[in-house]
């Protein structure tokens, strides 16, 4: 993925209401490159969903959290290009 396309995708998810949720970039569990970047809902709303997209890979995974205190599921079937469309 080139610089390019992660701002693009960094802008569409900001204007959705993601925020990053953590500076530093996380180990990406298809390609073992430190460079996933964690989104989250803005605003600290509890449920929801969390997104992490690896800048390396384009790999991209979603997980959801209906409840407080509720553990997060992953959405096996979540697609970042339908979801930004």
């Amino acid at each position: 993925m080139t610089r390019a396309e992660f701002e693009a995708i960094d802008r569409a998810l900001n204007k959705k209401g993601f925020r990053l949720d953590d500076p530093l970039p996380h180990e990406c569990a298809k390609c073992k490159e430190r460079s996933v970047a964690v989104y989250m809902l803005r605003g600290g709303r509890y449920g929801g969903r969390d997104i992490e997209v690896c800048q390396h890979c384009g790999d991209a995974r979603s997980w959801r959290r209906r409840q407080i205190g509720e553990v997060r599921e992953e959405d096996t079937t979540f697609d970042l290009a339908t979801f930004l469309a």
